[in-house]
């Protein structure tokens, strides 16, 4: 199958940015060839989890997933073929594995129900107690700058490998929750319940209100508002941890993973708490 042209994301360059965190000692051992290749398997594996999501969202188009099936082909190719040590391709199995398991849960995954326009609200919620499990589903998106490291010789348990992926997952569990928070009223819509939803159909079954997104939206918008501080205050904290773990490795202060990952949901964050005094 012939693979279209594929727009550029700036996941693309998250190995080459990872390298500029490196001492320099480290940086001049590692192959230009390397970083393309890594760059160029980021973007395949990017390309094809968007795709996926889609489906698991029900949005997904049939003719789109051969294309996603080639995607994700081309990013394993390009792991397997690094010949890195065998350690490496353990955790690579199983963060891909772990990302099996994250969609089977989703597809799997209790929904709502919508009768006569109004949601109807299970007896028991989901809790999203462990906010890093929302990284899960794109966690394998790090194993690009962790191939960096294994290339170096670094051993998976190692200190340095096993902080870097837990900046990823504070990181991507930070941007999911973003987004939930961004696509809660569309996600109510589609009967799925999200880590930021949830809280407003838990308010709204703690107080027997009634949910139409249609006859009486403005009351979703208000149980919205309420519960925005919190979803701020676990944004905050996800990025504060994301900050920790790249301090722990030394990185340089500034650096684009930091400016490009995290200062925009930390911006973002900034801008909701002003609108949220606004309201006070």
């Amino acid at each position: 199958m012939k693979i279209k042209k594929i727009k550029v994301e700036s996941v693309y360059y998250w190995p080459r940015w990872f390298k500029e965190t490196l001492p320099l000692s480290e940086q001049i051992k590692i192959k230009p060839a390397l970083i393309t290749k890594l760059n160029r398997g980021q973007i395949y594996l990017w390309q094809a989890l968007n795709i996926y999501d889609d489906f698991l969202d029900g949005d997904g188009r049939p003719s789109e997933l051969p294309e996603a099936n080639t995607y994700f082909r081309k990013f394993l190719e390009i792991n397997y073929r690094l010949n890195l040590p065998a350690d490496f391709y353990s955790l690579f199995n199983k963060i891909l594995s772990d990302l099996d398991r994250a969609n089977q849960e989703e597809t799997d995954s209790l929904k709502l129900k919508i009768k006569n326009g109004q949601i109807i609200i299970p007896q028991k919620l989901p809790n999203f107690t462990d906010l890093k499990a929302l990284a899960k589903k794109s966690l394998a998106l790090g194993l690009g700058p962790v191939a960096i490291l294994a290339y170096l010789g670094y051993h998976v348990k190692s200190q340095k490998i096993c902080g870097l992926l837990n900046f990823f997952r504070f990181a991507l569990a930070a941007k999911q929750l973003a987004d939930d928070a961004h696509d809660w009223r569309e996600d109510l819509e589609n009967v799925k319940i999200t880590a930021v939803n949830v809280l407003i159909l838990k308010m709204a079954q703690k107080n027997k209100i009634i949910l139409d997104l249609k006859k009486r939206p403005e009351i979703a918008y208000l149980l919205f508002a309420k519960i925005s501080p919190l979803i701020i205050d676990r944004l905050n904290n996800l990025c504060r941890q994301a900050r920790h773990e790249a301090k722990k490795l030394a990185w340089p202060e500034k650096n684009k993973l930091i400016e490009k990952i995290i200062a925009p949901l930390e911006k973002a964050a900034q801008k909701a708490a002003a609108f949220q005094k606004l309201l006070s």
